[in-house]
């Protein structure tokens, strides 16, 4: 995982939406622990805050869980709360989109060009 340190995006969000793609790829698996706040914020030149604001968006999202005294580790794969993460991200986009002046209609054609490719 890489934080952009010249990019426009927030360090929080680099490192959240990091672990996410790692655990998707299958970087990291159920039951790895993750750097503790400190060493993870030594290694990607960050403040402390900041990793800390991301393990806690992360835990949120139940992609993590801290066990007192022990850890943070990555949790294992919950297709609900996957399901419900995607579903208001698409909620924000479709929101996005009507604000731009895009429809409904011409949104599903670009769903039905994508049905069957690999993004």
């Amino acid at each position: 995982m890489q934080i952009d340190h010249v990019s426009g995006q927030p360090y929080y969000a680099q490192l959240v939406e990091g672990v996410k793609q790692d655990v998707e790829h299958g970087i990291l698996q159920v039951d790895d622990q993750l750097p503790s706040v400190r060493e993870m914020a030594r290694q990607h030149l960050l403040n402390p805050n900041t990793v800390s604001k991301a393990y806690k968006q992360l835990e949120a999202q139940q992609v993590i869980r801290t066990v007192p005294g022990k850890g943070t580790y990555v949790n294992a794969f919950n297709p609900t709360s996957v399901r419900t993460e995607l579903q208001k991200r698409l909620q924000q986009i479709v929101s996005q989109a009507q604000q731009a002046g895009i429809s409904f209609n011409e949104m599903r054609g670009w769903l039905d060009q994508m049905e069957g490719t690999t993004l």
